[in-house]
């Protein structure tokens, strides 16, 4: 299975979301955002799509976690044009099909994210209906926690289900963590504290992206 490794952004100035997407330039054609209302989630970050818009995104791409209240009063402004996809927090939803489905007009991929303490079971009816599910291996919120390997079996349930779904990886995910969420069926890495802490980004991307030991 082909890995696929996406710098995550959380920032509350825009300066620094700036520099951290000018770090990742020209490296990944894709990026992770984390959008924060300190609501859903007790942080904030740059919540405002028009802010978000005036960054100098080059040719990169953005995969939008909205980790608030309510999304779906709030779709149609995020569906910036270098949106490709959308991740709404299950447990943040009453309507989830309704959902589902703006996301789908806003011509955006679909995602369902799950925290940590949050069932498999509460997602499984509208699993054909998604393009991506995120388990959160943290709570979310704060970035540089340590991963939690409980969602190892969320993983690989999902995986067991869906065989040719994305499934993302949000939090904790660094080189020590790595594999086993790789070999649980997990496709899709995102990453905060060990690539942009790294003093080699391009090297940080790629050693995520493959096991470290052969099994």
């Amino acid at each position: 299975m082909e890995i696929t490794v996406l710098p995550a952004i959380l920032e509350q100035d825009i300066n620094e979301l700036q520099r951290k997407v000018d770090m990742v330039k020209g490296h990944v054609s894709e990026i992770h955002l984390d959008v924060m209302d300190n609501q859903f989630v007790p942080n904030e970050t740059i919540n405002d799509p028009e802010v978000i818009s005036e960054v100098d995104w080059g040719d990169i791409q953005i995969s939008l976690h909205l980790m608030i209240n309510n999304p779906l009063l709030y779709l149609k402004k995020w569906a910036l044009p270098n949106v490709s996809s959308i991740f709404v927090h299950r447990e943040a939803v009453s309507n989830l099909e309704e959902c589902i489905k703006t996301i789908r007009e806003l011509d955006k991929k679909v995602g369902i994210a799950i925290n940590p303490h949050t069932s498999t079971y509460d997602i499984k009816d509208v699993l054909d209906d998604l393009d991506a599910v995120m388990v959160m291996a943290v709570e979310p919120g704060f970035s540089a926690q340590a991963f939690n390997a409980d969602v190892l079996e969320k993983i690989a349930y999902i995986r067991e289900l869906k065989p040719d779904m994305p499934i993302y990886v949000d939090g904790g995910v660094s080189d020590k963590s790595k594999d086993e969420i790789i070999m649980a069926g997990a496709s899709v890495l995102c990453a905060n504290s060990y690539i942009f802490k790294s003093d080699d980004i391009a090297e940080a991307i790629k050693d995520l992206g493959e096991l470290t030991q052969q099994y």
